[in-house]
């Protein structure tokens, strides 16, 4: 059992980053390239990833068998509030404390990652 959690946990690891690098490649092209505002961009560039996120935790990760209908409906609800997580955390980093971006950033990400794994391991998939 404890191996099975260990080869989930690699598996949504793995998906986590390439949901991430859509999360940040759209993020950065929009803060950086286009000027838009940081919390806008990384709120956009998680919706995208969280995109990318599902699909490859439906099938890939947790291989689910549930329907799209149910299944989607939770992830996105786990992932809207990992949105607003992220959302907040970058807010507070970047505008509160004055970190750069990136590390705002990588700080939001850090903590909804570990929120989505749990809530999405217990009610999605």
């Amino acid at each position: 059992m404890r191996e099975n959690n260990i080869h989930k946990i690699s598996k949504f690891f793995a998906a986590g980053l390439l949901a991430t690098s859509a999360h940040y490649a759209v993020l950065f092209i929009l803060f950086d390239g286009m000027g838009i505002e940081l919390v806008v961009a990384t709120s956009i560039g998680a919706l995208m990833g969280g995109i990318v996120n599902y699909l490859i935790n439906y099938f890939y990760t947790f291989d689910s068998q549930r329907r799209h209908l149910l299944a989607g409906g939770t992830f996105f609800l786990v992932a809207s509030t990992g949105l607003a997580l992220n959302a907040l955390v970058v807010m507070l980093a970047f505008h509160l404390l004055a970190l750069t971006a990136l590390v705002a950033q990588l700080s939001a990400t850090l903590i909804a990652f570990a929120w989505n794994y749990l809530a999405h391991r217990r009610w999605t998939f």
